[in-house]
């Protein structure tokens, strides 16, 4: 009988050499697709002002021409609520940044109700990130037509941004939102109440959720508002480190800017001082 050596199920050396050939040859089409996107977007990209999370995304920021999509992440009880303040504030800070590229231009927003208490946000609170002089907001019955004024929206001449509060899952609407970002250069932004699904053609895709903030010892004041931030999809950004990125952010309402809240600092709070924001 014929005798089988152990090293014939051995990984053969060509195996081992051919593993940094490929992960050599996925690094160079990611780079192609990353300088391909830039060339369809107008080579212009939107910098959040956080320079840890703009190296990580392609030209240093949010792509312009493009979808992008917020999701809103469990809340610090672990519940995943349906509509989430950190994940509407930080929807509004994209839409503030990318009306920056166009002052002149509109801002829409597209939602649609659920239930007599899913009110539309406040316009005082927006100010903290654009003009609400410069909103349009449209409300409608069914997904369908959400993703159907969106998409006319993307297509109107004067349009900086627009923004879609939905929970819809419909694919088919994504790939016609992201082909009409990408033909008109404005940007498409995503709201989602609820996970979204891993199948989507988008470039960017962000769970955000509350986070407990730090308040002055011995005072009853209400700290900073802190969002958990999860960069979950980077279509054409650079590789990270690790699979998912997560930043604890800290929002500045005198300065109109976000920042890394230190390691050091994520623990420090206490319970007792905590306060809930969104």
């Amino acid at each position: 009988m014929p005798v089988i050596s152990p090293s014939a199920f051995a990984p053969s050396a060509a195996n081992d050499a051919a593993t940094p050939v490929a992960a050599d040859l996925r690094e160079k089409v990611r780079r192609l697709e990353r300088a391909h996107s830039a060339q369809r977007a107008g080579q212009q990209a939107v910098s959040l002002g956080v320079p840890a999370i703009d190296a990580l995304l392609p030209s240093n920021g949010l792509l312009t021409g493009a979808l992008h999509e917020i999701e809103a992440g469990p809340a610090p009880s672990g519940r995943v609520a349906s509509h989430d303040g950190a994940a509407l504030g930080f929807a509004a800070h994209l839409l503030g940044r990318f009306g920056t590229l166009r002052p002149n231009g509109t801002l829409l927003w597209c939602r649609r109700p659920f239930g007599a208490s899913d009110a539309p946000p406040y316009a005082a609170a927006l100010a903290a990130w654009f003009d609400p002089a410069r909103l349009l907001m449209v409300t409608v019955r069914r997904d369908e037509d959400l993703f159907w004024a969106m998409e006319e929206g993307l297509r109107c001449p004067g349009m900086a941004a627009v923004l879609g509060e939905t929970r819809a899952t419909d694919l088919t609407a994504g790939r016609r939102l992201s082909l009409a970002a990408e033909k008109s250069g404005v940007p498409a932004l995503l709201l989602r109440g609820q996970p979204a699904p891993p199948q989507s053609v988008c470039t960017t895709r962000w769970r955000v959720a509350s986070a407990a903030t730090h308040s002055t010892p011995g005072l009853n004041d209400v700290g900073a508002s802190r969002w958990r931030t999860e960069l979950r999809r980077n279509r054409f950004g650079a590789p990270s480190v690790t699979e998912t990125p997560t930043w604890l952010l800290e929002w500045n309402d005198e300065a109109h800017c976000l920042s890394v809240v230190p390691q050091a600092f994520h623990g420090s709070t206490r319970e007792s001082d905590a306060r809930l924001v969104g």
